[in-house]
């Protein structure tokens, strides 16, 4: 996916973009989950996609019920992303049956099996691109539309510079840009995506590269592009063509988890995420509360991320948030910093999930295994900082730019460290989940 940020050192989820925004010191993370080929990718910065990985394609299992399930329990709300064959253990880890919803590559369809009978209540999504074409994966390819489908036959399916030429993705050269208002575009990627999926038994679409801006070293990054003349006539593109596609999805039974690339602090991104919200069942956030390689969001960047979460949970949609690490705090700071911030703001009806993605660590940690229960109000000032009742527990979150912040609880509370403590002090960009001491 692509994210726009302005801090003056970023790195795009597990690669580095290079395309550099004519907004000084922002870089363009538009890219998805670390485009390894196609293993799905989850954000902005490249294609975790699977590099043309057509796996094995064998038996792909019972279909299931796609029906959505009533919201699990709190301790069912882990997001995994395993989308790629060297992660295909993953969902049968020390957090196996503990996540709510799990991304594998198209091509992985053949261990959809195995990946259900740990994670029975887990819904299981093929990842796809929407923004761009690649030539990979066979009959279960990372993309909805494959190049070959357009090449000397729909040319208006491509972007052009203006000399006509074709445009490719800078971070992913073996994807082509692809005009995603074009409607005869938008009808095939809806057909291909909608008939592979009930083929091969997966729950819905982790779509990839819903991007309110082009990303990719195109548009206002890099390279104009002739079909549209601004980012924002781009993204009103990528609305229209959620509009066209979402709908149809959900009515075959299919969940609808598009990653849609934006800032939540620019106002005009804000709006088209939130008029693509209501033709999905859940919204992906990439890089919730953190880039991967920079400090914890603190001040008006992490109340804007929440305020997004709490606007599109508003609208009666689930928000998928995905923490990269290990960043500038490291991996157990990004983990509670991330997790907390999600249980300050989860209704606690929505069927959203948190997670975590780290290559050097495993995506399931003790960690996240604290279950505060379920809440008993809204998130509430307290000093610098902001804390919120659950039924087990508490969560804190000091997001102040400069303050240390400390909070007295009103009865004992074990920590993250398995301490019995009855204040807490946080520096800011920390937080912290306590459970009530017995």
């Amino acid at each position: 996916m692509a994210t726009l940020h302005p801090f003056a050192v970023t790195v795009a989820l597990i690669g580095v973009w290079g395309c550099v925004s004519d907004t000084p010191g922002a870089h363009d993370t538009s890219g998805d989950t670390g485009d390894t080929g196609d293993t799905g990718d989850t954000g902005d910065t490249g294609d975790t996609g699977d590099t043309g990985d057509t796996g094995d394609t064998g038996d792909t299992g019972d279909t299931g019920d796609t029906a959505v399930p009533p919201p699990p329990s709190l301790g069912l709300r882990g997001l995994l992303l395993a989308q790629d064959w060297s992660r295909e253990a993953a969902p049968q880890g020390e957090g196996a049956d503990q996540y709510r919803i799990i991304v594998l590559q198209a091509s992985m369809a053949s261990i959809l099996p195995e990946v259900r009978a740990s994670n029975p209540d887990a819904r299981i999504l093929a990842y796809q691109k929407v923004g761009g074409m690649r030539a990979d994966g066979g009959d279960t390819p990372s993309t909805g539309v494959q190049t070959h489908e357009a090449d000397g036959i729909h040319e208006e399916w491509f972007l052009h510079d203006a000399a006509g030429d074709r445009l490719i993705y800078c971070d992913y050269p073996e994807v082509w840009a692809a005009d995603i208002g074009d409607p005869g575009y938008q009808q095939r990627w809806l057909d291909n995506v909608r008939q592979r999926i009930l083929r091969d038994g997966f729950d819905g679409a982790m779509m990839d590269d819903v991007n309110t801006f082009p990303g990719h070293c195109l548009g206002s990054l890099g390279t104009p592009i002739a079909e549209y003349e601004t980012d924002e006539a781009y993204g009103d593109a990528v609305v229209e063509f959620m509009e066209a596609v979402g709908p149809e999805l959900i009515s075959a039974g299919l969940l609808v988890a598009p990653n849609i690339a934006m800032n939540p602090w620019e106002d005009v991104m804000r709006a088209q995420a939130l008029a693509i919200a209501p033709h999905t069942t859940h919204v992906t956030r990439e890089y919730w509360m953190r880039w991967d390689d920079s400090e914890n969001f603190t001040g008006p960047n992490w109340e804007s991320t929440l305020t997004f979460y709490e606007d599109v949970e508003a609208l009666g949609v689930a928000f998928l948030a995905l923490t990269y690490g290990p960043g500038h705090e490291g991996v157990l700071q990004g983990q509670r910093y991330g997790r907390a911030s999600f249980l300050l703001a989860w209704d606690g009806v929505a069927d959203s999930a948190w997670g975590y993605q780290d290559e050097q660590v495993d995506p399931w940690t003790d960690e996240w295994a604290i279950d505060p229960g379920l809440p008993l109000e809204s998130r509430r000032a307290d000093g610098v900082g902001w804390r919120r009742a659950y039924t087990g527990g508490t969560v804190l979150v000091n997001a102040d730019e400069k303050a240390a912040g400390t909070f007295s609880l009103d009865r004992p509370h074990i920590d993250g460290d398995g301490n019995l403590v009855s204040d807490v002090t946080l520096q800011p960009g920390q937080a912290m989940v306590l459970v009530h001491a017995e």
